[in-house]
């Protein structure tokens, strides 16, 4: 199938390009003889072997591919016309809005018959996932994981959900049997995100490995971080919603105190077509949040960073917790889609703490925060935090 179509190029590394991360070769595990510095890199390409992660790797991996296992995100999206078998599929790409509006470069369009169209993609990580796709056409038989899933969008490009499907880690193919004159703009593959196993300012392969970097990449595999005490000193910090959006059209501000108390001066409210708002959020420093906001109308959809979830809500001003989450400093943004007269009152931040010291401390491995880990204090923290997490799995 056309070298697995070319399309792979190894996905995972564009995952890690579109989140900002900038990286150099991987580097080796030191050898007999060499110096007894530990690097970042080195933890890293030992974590995926210890934790048996290495199917998620292409078979020549470099840094980013290791760092799309351990960062644990599981939501990727593929445009159709960059994964296709473009050599062995009978189908052509249009650029134009034929069926609608379209993302990427172009859409790929089926012939007057019915014809089968692959799709070859890359998944760091294993799970159950949610494949929802981008199409066109009534009658659309998809495959994947040994499932079948039937899709209906009538003529125009549509999204749609197609089921669910367990999926392991390696490369994929995703086929789908077009009807006449079908197309597909893109596929998705969404689960919930794993906890990430990195240091909370990001991986440096080449830098020495101190015990504060350590503790962060370590602590989530214990489950730890969410028992992270909330750091009473810089908290709550909260964003009026009228006051950090850029309000679109037909969404008003009010004063109104008949649906539930409110964070004066005043909060927004969607007209009767309902609104989509944007409220980006600065983080001035990389560490532990809790988020939560409050929202009135059924349902909500709340969208943090590309995090997709969809609540019931109150015809009233209500919470909606979002959780505890490592944020990296600077900003993030936070989209809320509220219903027919639906409102938005505030987001508060609440901050944890997640100093080097705060992680060892919570981990409980004996060492300076900023101090640079010698191989055999390395090799021993290394083995006693990977035995207690095979003892609570």
């Amino acid at each position: 199938m056309g070298a697995l179509f070319g399309g792979l190029r190894w996905f995972a590394v564009t995952v890690l390009l579109l989140m900002g991360i900038s990286l150099s070769a991987v580097a080796p595990v030191a050898a007999a003889g060499e110096p007894s510095t530990v690097t970042q890199g080195e933890l890293a390409v030992r974590l995926v072997t210890e934790l048996g992660l290495e199917k998620g790797l292409p078979e020549k991996p470099q840094p980013a591919d290791y760092l799309a296992v351990l960062g644990g995100r599981r939501h990727y999206r593929f445009e159709a016309e960059d994964v296709y078998d473009a050599e062995g599929d009978s189908v052509s790409v249009k650029n134009y809005p034929l069926c609608g509006p379209f993302t990427g470069k172009g859409w790929v369009c089926g012939l007057a018959v019915s014809t089968t169209v692959r799709f070859a993609v890359f998944l760091p990580r294993a799970g159950e996932y949610r494949l929802k796709v981008s199409s066109r056409g009534d009658g659309q038989l998809w495959r994947a994981g040994g499932e079948e899933f039937r899709v209906s969008t009538g003529g125009a490009l549509r999204e749609a959900v197609a089921g669910s499907v367990s999926l392991k880690a390696g490369p994929q193919v995703i086929s789908v049997q077009l009807p006449p004159e079908g197309g597909v703009d893109w596929i998705a593959l969404e689960a919930d995100d794993l906890p990430a196993l990195e240091p909370l300012e990001g991986w440096r392969f080449e830098a020495p490995l101190t015990w504060g970097t350590m503790a962060e990449v370590l602590a989530p595999l214990l489950g730890l971080e969410q028992k992270m005490p909330v750091d009473k000193a810089g908290s709550p910090h909260p964003v009026a919603v009228h006051a950090a959006a850029n309000l679109p059209d037909g969404v008003t501000t009010t004063t109104a105190t008949f649906l539930g108390p409110f964070t004066p001066p005043k909060w927004v409210r969607a007209g009767s077509g309902g609104a989509v708002i944007e409220v980006p959020l600065v983080i001035e420093a990389a560490g532990m949040y809790e988020l939560r906001v409050r929202l009135l109308g059924d349902p909500v959809v709340i969208d943090f960073d590309g995090r997709r979830s969809e609540r019931p809500g109150k015809p009233f001003l209500v919470w909606h917790n979002l959780g505890i989450m490592r944020l990296r400093e600077g900003r993030h943004l936070l989209t809320l889609t509220l219903p027919p007269l639906g409102g938005a009152d505030v987001v508060e931040i609440l901050k944890h703490k997640s100093s080097p010291a705060d992680y060892l401390e919570i981990i409980g491995l004996k060492g300076t925060p900023q101090a640079t880990v010698t191989r055999a204090a390395y090799e021993e923290a290394l083995k006693v935090v990977l035995s207690r997490f095979r003892v609570a799995k």
